[in-house]
C-alpha cells in the first residue's frame, strides 16, 4: 500500500510552533519546508522554462541524504523533490524513502514521464504535483510534441498504483481560454487542480526565469491575468475542485506588477518568511533562501560547508518583501498563521 497523503497532526503542530515563534522573534529560523532540486535535466521543452533540459547536473545520493538528515535535525518536515524531471533520476525510490524514512512529508513535482519506470517512488511519495497545461494540443505546443501522451501516461500509472496526485497550471495566453477543461479534468479525476503565474525576470536571478521578450507570444496581458483569476476564485467559491487557496488568489488579483513577480513593498496581509522557515537547493548543490529575488546572493555551497552550516550562513533577503510566486506565496500566508489558507491546506491534504 502507499505511504498514507494525510500529514500528521504532530506535524501541523510542529509548523504551528515554530510559525508562532518567528512571528515573535525574526531571528528563529528553522528550514521547515525545502525545494530539492534533485536533477538539472527534464524531458520536456516548456515554452515559459528556459532551464538547459539538457543539463546532466545532479546532486549525489549520499549528498541528498546527508541534507535530508541534517534538515530534519534542524527541524525540517517537508521536502519537494523537483528539477528538472526527478523521474529521470534511476536512484529516485532510495531517496524518496530515506526522505520518509526519517518522516518528512514528501511531495514530487513531475511532468510525467517514466512514471512507469517509477512505481515504488511514486507510490511512497505524500502527493505528487502534474505538470497539466490544457488539452492535448495546447499542452503540446506549450510543452513540446509528445508530452499530452507522457503526461496520460502518468495519469494512468498514478491512478492504477494509487498514487495520489494533484495537477498544477501556468497561466499563460493559450490555456487560459480553458480553465474550465482544466477544471473539470480534475472534476473527472477526483484531485485538485493549482494554478501558478507564468514567472518572468527583470534582472538575473539564480533560477534562471525567462525574459518577457523570451515568453512574449504566450504571456496574458494585465487583464486576461486578472481575468482568469477571477474566473478561479468564481469556481472555487462555487465548489470546483481549485487547491489553491482563497487568500493566495485574493493576492493575485491585487498584485500590481504582473511583469514583475516580486517588490519591496511590505503586504499588509503576510510576511516573508523565505529567509526564516524555507529554502531551496539547486542541483548544482548551491542553497538559496529563495531562487526568484533580483540581486539575491550567490548562495551557499552545501558540498563545501554541509547543509546545516550553509543554511545557517545565509544572508537576509534585503530587496523583496512580497512576491506572486505560487509555493512562496502559500508558505507566506500559512507561515503568517492566515487561518483561511491554513484550514484551505489542512483540509485539502488530508482528503
Amino acid at each position: 500500500m502507499p505511504f498514507t497523503s494525510i500529514m500528521k497532526l504532530s506535524t501541523y503542530l510542529h509548523f504551528l510552533r515554530h510559525a508562532l515563534w518567528m512571528k515573535m522573534d525574526r531571528r528563529h529560523r528553522v528550514p521547515l519546508t525545502m525545494n530539492l532540486h534533485v536533477s538539472g535535466a527534464c524531458s520536456n521543452r516548456c515554452l515559459y522554462c528556459v532551464l538547459d533540459n539538457d543539463n546532466s547536473t545532479d546532486l549525489s545520493l549520499d549528498l541528498i541524504k546527508t541534507v535530508l538528515h541534517e534538515a530534519w535535525s534542524m527541524g525540517g518536515r517537508r521536502v519537494n523533490l523537483t528539477g528538472g524531471e526527478p523521474l529521470l533520476r534511476d536512484d529516485l525510490a532510495e531517496i524518496v524513502h530515506y526522505a520518509k524514512d526519517r518522516g518528512f512529508f514528501v511531495s514530487l513535482a513531475t511532468c510525467g514521464a517514466r512514471a512507469q519506470d517509477q512505481v515504488e517512488a511514486l507510490r511512497a511519495v505524500d502527493r505528487v504535483m502534474l505538470s497539466l497545461d490544457g488539452p492535448r494540443e495546447i499542452h503540446d505546443e506549450l510543452c513540446g510534441p509528445g508530452s499530452f501522451e507522457a503526461l496520460q501516461q502518468g495519469i494512468d500509472v498514478f491512478e492504477t498504483q494509487g498514487v495520489s496526485y494533484w495537477t498544477t497550471t501556468v497561466l499563460t495566453k493559450l490555456n487560459i481560454p480553458h480553465i474550465d477543461w482544466i477544471v473539470g479534468h480534475a472534476r473527472s479525476h477526483d484531485i485538485q487542480a493549482n494554478f501558478v503565474l507564468l514567472l518572468m525576470q527583470r534582472e538575473p536571478v539564480p533560477l534562471r526565469l525567462p525574459s518577457a521578450g523570451e515568453v512574449a507570444e504566450i504571456l496574458p496581458d494585465d487583464g486576461e491575468i486578472r481575468a482568469a483569476v477571477k474566473q478561479l476564485m468564481q469556481l472555487k467559491r462555487a465548489g470546483a475542485p481549485i487547491g489553491s487557496s482563497m487568500p493566495y488568489l485574493k493576492q493575485l488579483l491585487e498584485w500590481p506588477d504582473y511583469s514583475d513577480a516580486t517588490s519591496p513593498k511590505l503586504s499588509r496581509h503576510y510576511r516573508c518568511v523565505a529567509h526564516q522557515a524555507t529554502c531551496e537547493l539547486l542541483s548544482d548543490g548551491m542553497l538559496y533562501s529563495c531562487v526568484s529575488v533580483p540581486g539575491c546572493s550567490a548562495g551557499v555551497s552545501v558540498s563545501e560547508h554541509g547543509f546545516a552550516k550553509a543554511f545557517t550562513r545565509l544572508p537576509e533577503i534585503e530587496n523583496c518583501r512580497s512576491c506572486a510566486i505560487s509555493c512562496q506565496l502559500e508558505s507566506n500566508l500559512i507561515f503568517s498563521l492566515n487561518t483561511k489558507t491554513i484550514w484551505n491546506w489542512m483540509r485539502l491534504i488530508g482528503k
